[in-house]
């Protein structure tokens, strides 16, 4: 039976209106049906629903939205055509600017886009790096990185990937996060399996290229394995 009791109501925190959402919803995902914000919805009882607890920190990184005042940072990295020859591709300064420009209107919740938080270190302000977060659905997302090639293999690309998954599994509740790397890309891979992601397939040939047919690998973690007392240290990458 569908009654009052079954839904929690409270003020959206972006634009100040009254929502409802089914209690099941409580401390999850949702975007605001009037302003389209994303929001998490609050326990019952309470006022109002809480933004996005962004930026994300870390002992040396803080991942946060990307602004117009990246772009010299961005610059420095995005031309790397070797940064990007297994996923995603190069930009030169036109392309990084358009990026900027369009970047804020891009929601969490926003169906078929990517989310992106650069990496940017603590100790200067700089950014080296960034995330691609997409949700499949409201229970599950898809991640990926690019990081600096002057700034990998120094630990950051695993301090930057766990956070994320805090971020996934603690902040907004997901059930799931994938990643998913060109087979040749053992970098990639490594830094999944050290993190904790489980290995869950290899697709045979499954991606067109101009050379020829790429093979992908999938990797995965469940809430309840992020969360699940930790057995050791990961190793730095």
């Amino acid at each position: 039976m569908i009654s009052e009791d079954n839904f929690v109501d409270f003020k959206c925190p972006h634009c100040g209106e009254i929502v409802s959402f089914p209690r099941e919803d409580s401390t999850k995902l949702r975007a605001c049906p009037n302003c389209l914000n994303d929001l998490i919805v609050p326990e019952p009882g309470a006022q109002v629903g809480r933004k996005l607890p962004l930026p994300i920190e870390t002992a040396q990184l803080s991942l946060r939205r990307l602004v117009a005042e990246d772009w010299k940072d961005l610059l420095e990295f995005m031309p790397d055509e070797e940064l990007f020859q297994y996923a995603g591709r190069s930009m030169q300064e036109a392309e990084i600017l358009a990026w900027l420009e369009q970047d804020p209107k891009i929601r969490l919740t926003s169906a078929g886009q990517t989310f992106c938080l650069g990496i940017v270190l603590k100790q200067n302000k700089k950014m080296i790096g960034y995330f691609g977060l997409s949700l499949a659905n409201t229970w599950e997302a898809m991640l990926q990185i690019w990081l600096s090639r002057s700034f990998q293999k120094q630990g950051f690309a695993l301090e930057a990937v766990d956070a994320i998954l805090g971020f996934c599994f603690e902040a907004i509740k997901l059930h799931r996060v994938t990643a998913m790397c060109d087979s040749r890309n053992k970098a990639a891979q490594n830094l999944y399996a050290r993190v904790g992601m489980r290995r869950e397939a290899e697709f045979i040939k499954d991606t067109p290229d101009i050379n020829g047919w790429l093979s992908s690998v999938w990797f995965a973690a469940l809430e309840e394995e992020y969360l699940a007392p930790a057995s050791g240290t990961p190793e730095s990458t």
